[in-house]
């Protein structure tokens, strides 16, 4: 999480070079990645690039593009046939891709005991049934990301985003599957509240697969009140502003949450500070658990390479390298329970970590935002392919 300005730039030279140094390669010697932003630490490109090379006797070189949203990037790779290797969408999408035949299968058996935390695992089958195509890489959850010194109590409910007019900046975000599914907690609350365990767990899985035209009429009469001074949808600016203190509350996925309220490269790649006026709630009415995955695209050129940087993903320094770099946590098992144990040791009147010159609440709230327990995932539904 903590990057040296001079580390950032000399990155940010070899990434300069990288199109001179790709358009001299074979194709059949680079490896190129389709990914979510600020989702992987790309000086583990090097490192893979050796341990590529000693494994296989074989060189490759890493490349990496952006996308903004699950449905661009299924544009591109859907009717653009859009030359990359690997890609990292979020769970419904992967089952749209599988379903419309764009993935292939995966040399990793993911199913393998211990890999995984079982429960990542079972997310993974609602939508790769078989266990076939898909690779884990890092899961969460949405939720309501505010300012504690912007509001006089605790944000706990989506009515304090959906109905708080006063002038405040808002977020919700530019993702229709993202905001239908929080308004939709929104107007069925009354439902939700004072449920528990399994009986809780399936009446927000309900919400989420309620797409009638009642429900889209009446998330439309949500999100037609609630525009206005002051909202805004958001990709990814967002994060910026509130880690900035220009955003009060909104919509955000923890991943989001946990870059901004730690050391974060911002979009010029300056370190800044974290922001520890950031608060990260699931409210009492439900949220969404995620799950993102790679999987090996239909066009591919370069099979080979890409299974071998799955099981390299899967290696313990490897995830816990991306599970600091971006703010979520991987589901391989040896990294969660390393790292969870390492925030859990830190102390807030220590110096240097991530904690320091907070309380033993924040840290709480962060480690449980990282680390959602039994309960929380129980009031979290799962996005599918509708």
């Amino acid at each position: 999480m903590k990057k040296l300005l001079t580390f950032v730039l000399a990155a940010a030279i070899a990434v300069s070079g990288l199109s001179f140094m790709t358009g001299c390669t074979k194709r059949s010697e680079q490896l190129k990645l389709f990914s979510q932003g600020e989702y992987m630490d790309e000086d583990l490109f090097e490192e893979f690039e050796k341990w590529y090379k000693a494994e296989t006797g074989e060189t490759v070189k890493v490349s990496m593009t952006d996308f903004n949203s699950n449905e661009d990037m299924y544009t591109k790779i859907s009717m653009d046939h859009a030359d990359y290797d690997l890609i990292c969408p979020s769970d419904y999408m992967i089952e749209k891709m599988i379903k419309d035949g764009l993935c292939v299968p995966v040399e990793l058996d993911i199913s393998a005991d211990g890999l995984f935390k079982s429960e990542y695992v079972e997310i993974t089958e609602t939508f790769d049934p078989e266990l076939k195509y898909s690779v884990p890489y890092m899961f969460g959850t949405f939720g309501i990301m505010y300012n504690a010194k912007s509001f006089e109590e605790p944000l706990t409910s989506w009515a304090d985003l959906f109905e708080y007019n006063r002038d405040k900046t808002l977020y919700l975000k530019r993702s229709v599957r993202d905001t239908y599914h929080a308004a939709s907690l929104y107007v069925k609350r009354e439902s939700l509240r004072g449920l528990t365990g399994a009986a809780q767990k399936e009446a927000v899985q309900n919400v989420f697969n309620d797409t009638s035209s009642e429900n889209i009429s009446a998330v439309q009469q949500a999100l037609k009140a609630w525009k206005g001074n002051g909202k805004h949808w958001d990709n990814e600016d967002g994060k910026f502003a509130m880690a900035g203190n220009k955003g009060d509350a909104g919509l955000f996925w923890s991943c989001d949450a946990g870059y901004v309220m730690s050391d974060y490269e911002n979009d010029d790649g300056n370190v800044m500070p974290g922001n520890k006026d950031l608060w990260f709630t699931i409210p009492e009415e439900g949220g969404n658990v995620y799950l993102d995955s790679f999987v090996i695209s239909k066009y591919a050129k370069n099979t080979k390479a890409a299974n071998y940087f799955l099981r390299f993903l899967c290696t313990k320094e490897a995830a816990i390298a991306n599970s600091l770099y971006c703010g979520a946590i991987s589901p391989v098992a040896a990294a969660y329970d390393e790292l969870k144990k390492e925030y859990e040791s830190m102390n807030p009147q220590d110096e240097d970590n991530v904690f320091s010159g907070t309380s033993e609440e924040w840290k709480k709230m962060y480690i449980d935002m990282l680390f959602p327990n039994k309960d929380v995932l129980n009031r979290c539904g799962q996005m599918r392919d509708y």
